[in-house]
């Protein structure tokens, strides 16, 4: 099944083999409790370049990973049920499986088989200081750049919002199409409470399996539903072992793993035969506030696009801004 609209939520469009991208002063990723050093933002357009040392972790001007109020006990969320008074500040950690926190950035390798060949990419996610008011509650932009080839080939700006309770709710997105770097097309992309689309749950406050729930709902395009398959199971990924992760089983189609403080790590697929896109991650950083403004700036410039090219859906929506 492909999700064109829902972009996190679809499988990758690959055409060509990518080469190695290496996000520049990650060569920590070693196991620990901590992310590497913080690194500047690589270019939207293009495979990152090597930089110079950045700055230790106490000197960034990124918003805390702690929500700034202490979060309620957990409670687990119905899209049915969505109220803009439940939801605060939009960045922090209070959904531990998907931390919302500005300058949070991973990389995962992926592959996917087209015919005979096993074609491979990069997926890079980027959380920005950047906020929405989108149907009545403050959403964080999050950049999704797809690399082939050592170039982006796609890149969604996706809205995420989390509520007091600790939930992580969908909120909108928009995707645009490049080739060589340049501009090719862009996804209307839709946004919540905009031509009767509403929110979903992309994540659980406490995550328990076999519960249900659903992810984004737009009338006449797609309804995405998921299912908790797995809880503290331990996974692992090229970029460590996570011995307490959670598998979310996307429409039947597709496994989904988050892991504690970091979010997604690995996509594999429910079904034998076909494209079997795989994905794994294989690095995370901490961007420096010079990294996070560059990705902010792609946000921006992404929203701003997003009110021509996808007019009927971003026309009249009020402008991003950085929080």
């Amino acid at each position: 099944m492909s999700h064109q609209q829902l972009r996190p939520l679809r499988k990758a469009a690959i055409t060509v083999t990518a080469t190695c991208l290496v996000l520049a002063g990650c060569a920590d990723a070693s196991p620990g409790p901590s992310l590497p050093s913080e690194s500047p933002a690589p270019s939207p357009s293009s495979a990152p370049s090597e930089s110079s040392a950045a700055p230790s972790p106490t000197a960034s001007a990124t918003p805390s990973a702690t929500p700034s109020s202490t979060p309620v006990k957990p409670q687990n969320a119905d899209w049915r049920d969505f109220d803009p008074k439940n939801f605060g500040e939009p960045f922090g950690a209070n959904n531990r499986w998907m931390p919302l926190t500005p300058g949070l950035q991973s990389l995962r390798d992926g592959s996917v088989i087209r015919g005979s060949r096993k074609l491979k990419h990069q997926r890079r996610m980027t959380v920005t200081d950047v906020v929405k008011e989108i149907n009545g509650v403050r959403a964080v932009g999050v950049l999704d750049q797809d690399i082939d080839a050592g170039q982006n080939g796609e890149t969604a700006l996706d809205w995420f919002a989390q509520d007091k309770f600790g939930n992580v709710w969908y909120m909108g997105s928009y995707t645009e199409i490049y080739e060589g770097g340049e501009f090719v097309n862009a996804n209307d992309g839709w946004l919540a409470g905009v031509r009767e689309a509403a929110p979903g749950v992309l994540m659980l406050a406490a995550p328990k399996a076999g519960i249900k729930f659903v992810e984004a709902h737009i009338p006449g395009k797609e309804t995405i539903r998921a299912e908790i398959a797995k809880v503290d199971e331990k996974k692992c990924v090229p970029y460590k072992c996570f011995p307490k992760a959670v598998a979310v089983l996307e429409d039947g189609d597709e496994f989904k793993w988050y892991a504690p403080g970091v979010g997604h790590i690995a996509t594999e697929p429910n079904y034998t035969g076909g494209e079997q896109e795989k994905e794994a991650l294989v690095n995370v950083v901490r961007l420096t506030p010079k990294g996070l403004a560059e990705a902010s700036r792609e946000a921006l410039k992404l929203d701003k696009h997003a009110r021509t090219e996808a007019k009927r859906v971003y026309g009249k929506s009020k402008p991003a801004e950085r929080g």
